[in-house]
Formats: C-alpha cells, sequence, structure tokens
C-alpha cells in the first residue's frame, strides 16, 4: 500500500502545477542533445521532436544539480521516475500545466543519473518528447557507456505487462493505464538480470498469425517493420540497434482466435500459425544475421506443442541459434481477465532465467 500511496501523491503534485513557476526559471536542453541516450523504438524524423508509441521505451541521462523536468507533449501516459538507480515517483502529464513539468525536486546538489520509462501501452497515436528541463544551475553531463549486451523482445500484453499492478479482474481499457508497469515485467527483470539494455516490441492482443479474435491483419510481424505502433510510415532501421538475443513470446492470443466454442485448435489451422512462426523467424535471420533466438511459449499447452514443434524443426533444418524456453501458470496469480500480477511476472522471470542462463547466450561477446 505505501508503494500505491506514494505513487499517488507524486501524480498529485505533479499535476497541480505547484512547480510552474520553478518551471519556467530553468535551463531547456533540447532532445537532440547527444548526452540524451534513447532506448526503444524512437521516431527522429524531427531529432527535435523524437516520437514514441511502443510500450516500455525510455530515456537516459546524467546531471547535475538539484531538480530535473521533461517537456512532453503527452497527457495520457504513465512514466516511471529514476533518479540515481531508485524509483523517485510515477508521473503523468497534465495539459493544464504542460508542457514543462518538473519530475523530481530538491536533490542534493551533484551528480544524478535519470532515466524515464513509459509504463503502459496504448493505441493512440504517437506522443512526442521534446528535451529536459535543468534548474539551479543544473548541467547535462556525458553519459556512462551502454551496457554491451543488447535483448529485444518480442510479444504481446504479457510482453507489455498489461495491469501488472491491478487488484480486480474486471477492468476497463483505459483504467489499466496507470495500472500497468512495464518496469516490473518479465522483459526488464531478465534484462536487469542479464545486465543488457533492451526493447520491447510488444502489442496487447496481437499474436503471431492472428490477433485474439482471429484477424489475420492484427499481428505483430505485420508491425515488425514499424517505428511507431500503428503507423505503417516511417520504417525502422533495423541496423541502428542490433540484438544479440531475441526473445519471442506470442501465441497466446493465437490460441484464442483460433480454436472452437470447445477450446480446441484444428490441425490445419496450428499449421498456420506453425509457418506464420518459421516465416518470422526468417525475418529475425535477415534483420539481425546471427542473432541468438529464444522461443518462449506460455503455460497452454497448445503453444508449448506447437512452439516445440517449431524449434525442433529449425534444429533438424540446421539453426543451432534458436532455443525453447517456457513458464508455468501460478494459481491465483492474475488480473484484469487473466494478466499477470507483479508477483506472477517475477515468478515467470525467475523461470525464463533459470533456462536462459544455460544457453550461454552471450559468449560471443567474450563474456
Amino acid at each position: 500500500m505505501m508503494r500505491r500511496y506514494c505513487w499517488y501523491s507524486l501524480v498529485l503534485l505533479f499535476q497541480t502545477g505547484g512547480f510552474h513557476g520553478m518551471v519556467d526559471a530553468m535551463t531547456f536542453v533540447p532532445a537532440d542533445n547527444p548526452s540524451i541516450r534513447y532506448y526503444g523504438r524512437w521516431d527522429m524524423t524531427d531529432p527535435l521532436r523524437p516520437r514514441y508509441s511502443w510500450p516500455g521505451v525510455y530515456i537516459c541521462a546524467e546531471f547535475r544539480g538539484t531538480r530535473i523536468g521533461v517537456r512532453l507533449l503527452d497527457t495520457t501516459d504513465y512514466f516511471n521516475v529514476y533518479i540515481d538507480g531508485s524509483l523517485h515517483g510515477v508521473f503523468h502529464g497534465s495539459g493544464r500545466t504542460g508542457p514543462d513539468y518538473i519530475v523530481a525536486d530538491s536533490l542534493h546538489d551533484g551528480r544524478h543519473s535519470f532515466r524515464f520509462s513509459r509504463r503502459n501501452i496504448t493505441f493512440e497515436e504517437p506522443y512526442t518528447f521534446c528535451g529536459l528541463l535543468l534548474g539551479d544551475g543544473g548541467k547535462i553531463l556525458p553519459p556512462p557507456a551502454p551496457p554491451s549486451r543488447k535483448i529485444e523482445f518480442i510479444g504481446d500484453s504479457f510482453t507489455a505487462a498489461e495491469s501488472d499492478e491491478a487488484t480486480v479482474q474486471a477492468l476497463g481499457w483505459e483504467a489499466r493505464y496507470p495500472l500497468t508497469n512495464i518496469d516490473l515485467g518479465f522483459a526488464p527483470l531478465i534484462a536487469g538480470h542479464f545486465g543488457a539494455q533492451y526493447t520491447t516490441t510488444c502489442r496487447s492482443g496481437s499474436g503471431m498469425y492472428c490477433d485474439w479474435q482471429g484477424n489475420p491483419h492484427q499481428t505483430i510481424p505485420a508491425r515488425f517493420d514499424r517505428t511507431l505502433m500503428e503507423s505503417d510510415t516511417p520504417k525502422w532501421d533495423f541496423s541502428a540497434w542490433l540484438p544479440d538475443v531475441v526473445v519471442v513470446c506470442l501465441g497466446l492470443n493465437d490460441y484464442s482466435g483460433l480454436k472452437d466454442s470447445a477450446g480446441s485448435v484444428t490441425e490445419e489451422k496450428s499449421g498456420l500459425f506453425r509457418g506464420a512462426y518459421r516465416k518470422f523467424l526468417g525475418t529475425l535471420r535477415t534483420v539481425y544475421p546471427g542473432v541468438r533466438i529464444v522461443a518462449v511459449a506460455a503455460s497452454e499447452q497448445w503453444i508449448r506443442d506447437n512452439v516445440t514443434r517449431v524449434v525442433d524443426e529449425e534444429h533438424k533444418a540446421g539453426d543451432g541459434r534458436i532455443t525453447y524456453a517456457c513458464f508455468d501458470r501460478f494459481k491465483g496469480g492474475y488480473v484484469a481477465y487473466g494478466h499477470p500480477t507483479v508477483e506472477t511476472h517475477a515468478r515467470m522471470a525467475e523461470q525464463l532465467i533459470s533456462q536462459m542462463e544455460t544457453f550461454h547466450l552471450f559468449q560471443e561477446k567474450g563474456e
């Protein structure tokens, strides 16, 4: 309860405009400053106004000073604010006081690390980050070298950690925004364990062959070349960020969209899923030559059977750079129509980490 009380207090403070006068006196650091590092898929067509729409994007910077703020055109999303590696609070913008906001104040006067990460997923138009704000003679500082390891997580609402902080089963879509915290989802937990930077290319409701309603056009492969999740342009430049490992966790929505009223999927439809999976593996190998792939299956037996079959067929075809992993279902560990809780995500991450550690995924980097 203490964590949620702090969250509410911080959001209320930022929205009341109590810091607005201070914002006016702060120094603006534009978004194209080379000391600001961007992680995830950002549309940098206008480097002064980078846009984002995929979940889990984040910004890192180093600064000297006692307060920091953001210039942000986004009154929908929620963000975790980390100062010196610790969660400082949760930020939500308000049109009444924006687009300039202070997100951390009354810090000791010295060097600080800053991380600003998008917590939730939406299907809205892209949002825009314009830069940072520094007060009290604050100064942006050169950042340390980023982690050399890189992991991309490709998936659905489980990978996005949708509703992981919720406590009820019935929860409307927009009510999920403040209760989604991707940083406590299995993907960032795994990346943190391996000391890796990461990208989360995931979309709620989407699958490998179809979405949860059986629509074959609302899939992750159909969006994989996009910089912005809901826009066909601009295309993503895959050479800009080459992962060492790609973790694919899809199948839950395919199972929902392909099964009949009795909960069964015909062999013909299962073949469609496996065919789409193999085709997507080909795409991954093309855009990320030499990448290691971890094919993750959720607890549903149909998913496990079909993902295992795909991986076995790839091995027989001579590809030894793909491995299979899975996580179980945990009794009582789901909210908001079947989404894992924070505690369940931690258990999923623990299971996957124990399997992934045996794969020697980063061996080629001399580690």
